[in-house]
């Protein structure tokens, strides 16, 4: 609790430092930010999902936008009050983030995964915007905590397994491509073979709410907007934007994602309306895939390297150091705890895996970057803290008596005997 105090401490203090805790969003940190803050303030005033002049607009998924409804119905159009908000959820992922391994692995290796997320530069960036990032890795991690407790309490699954359920719909609302994660739990629960039966109506039961959950927006959109969609313009603008003329043959952005003002040529004239768009952007991206197919496994190459790439494509030194000290320092302690989370934790392993899953396809399918890295790094920092703790355990110079080992105290019938005879106090 401490730590995530400390942890909000930071955020707010960031974001008076960098930004200013009253200010409002600047396109040049984000175009997204623009979009979520200002449909939220129209949905605070009763004019519903639209653009400034009141045009119904389904050009963002409205996640972000509802984490900051109830912020703009209680304090109006505050920004003060939205950053201390998105940085409380960031900071609060950080006791998320802790809870995921005390049962199991003690408080050391809890504590190391709170601290680490209190300074993680990918967590504390984030919290200084408006955008879907520190909203989503809290809901991700809380949706992450509730589907492992309803599987691990099957007696009493009933209400943890419909509020997982509920988290991950508002996970999708908030990053769409989170729905690859329904079909690919499924095909993890099939492989694994693990409690498959218990298992399943569990899983079944949490995938339908979600489902359920984002039913409404789409059934909006069918309605107003006239096509059943999470949302419009930005998967056709982002696909044209990783499968290009320049991402096909430029090294310099190949894997990467370029804006419109880039393929712009002068020549091609937009449609107006944000379905027509987004239409003839998916229309000019497989038209450039076919005539490149060719030099597509390279860029699906580029693509990943880009995703797991230390340096972030940025001209702020600071930022690209920072993220990259941090995710070299990660790498290590994800390589000793997988093995180690796999084999004490294959729930939260297959939680894990199902979610960087998704991700992975979501690379595949649009382009590679950091940002979609950087909203899972409660689960690095999770299992970098169990590799961290069984490397200092098992390699310390100075052995530690059994008994203070919390695995070999709770085995050990000599532990045991000498726990009990300790003031419970």
């Amino acid at each position: 609790m401490l730590i995530t105090l400390l942890a909000w401490a930071l955020r707010l203090g960031m974001t008076a430092f960098f930004i200013g805790l009253t200010a409002a969003p600047d396109p040049r940190d984000g175009l997204d930010q623009m979009d979520y803050d200002l449909f939220a303030y129209r949905l605070s005033i009763g004019e519903g999902y639209t653009l400034e002049d009141g045009t119904p607009t389904a050009r963002r998924a409205p996640g972000t936008s509802l984490i900051l409804l109830p912020i703009y119905l209680l304090c109006g159009r505050s920004y003060l009050a939205a950053h201390v908000w998105i940085t409380f959820l960031s900071a609060l992922t950080c006791l998320l983030g802790a809870e995921l391994l005390r049962n199991k692995w003690g408080h050391g290796a809890a504590l190391g995964a709170a601290t680490a997320l209190a300074l993680h530069p990918g967590m504390t960036y984030y919290a200084m915007f408006l955008l879907s990032e520190a909203p989503f890795t809290f809901i991700a991690v809380l949706g992450t905590w509730l589907t492992v407790r309803s599987l691990e309490r099957m007696d009493q699954s009933p209400r943890w397994t419909a509020a997982a359920g509920l988290a991950w719909g508002m996970a999708i609302l908030l990053r769409p491509q989170a729905v690859l994660m329904v079909p690919i739990a499924m095909l993890v629960w099939w492989w694994s073979g693990v409690r498959r039966r218990d298992f399943f109506w569990p899983l079944a039961i949490q995938a339908v709410l979600a489902l359920l959950l984002t039913m409404p927006w789409v059934v909006r959109n069918a309605v107003v907007m006239h096509k059943p969609c999470f949302a419009t313009v930005v998967g056709g603008i982002t696909f044209w934007g990783a499968h290009n003329q320049l991402t096909f043959t430029d090294p310099q952005v190949r894997g990467d994602w370029i804006g419109l003002s880039q393929l712009d040529d002068g020549v091609r004239a937009w449609p107006e309306g944000e379905i027509e768009q987004e239409a003839i952007w998916w229309k000019y991206a497989f038209e450039d895939i076919r005539k490149h197919s060719r030099l597509m496994p390279q860029l699906l190459l580029a693509k990943v390297w880009r995703f797991v790439l230390p340096t972030e494509n940025t001209p702020n030194r600071l930022v690209f150091w920072a993220f990259a000290v941090a995710w070299i320092l990660t790498i290590p302690g994800l390589l000793l705890g997988w093995p180690e989370l796999q084999k004490h934790h294959p729930l939260l392993a297959g939680t894990f895996a199902v979610q960087l899953i998704a991700t992975f396809m979501c690379v595949l399918i649009f382009y590679g970057g950091g940002r979609f890295r950087h909203v899972h790094e409660p689960l690095f920092m999770a299992v970098s803290a169990i590799g961290m703790r069984r490397r200092f355990l098992t390699s310390a110079r100075i052995p530690l008596p059994s008994i203070l080992c919390e695995e070999n105290a709770a085995d050990s019938p000599t532990g045991a005997e000498f726990l009990a005879t300790i003031p419970a106090h």
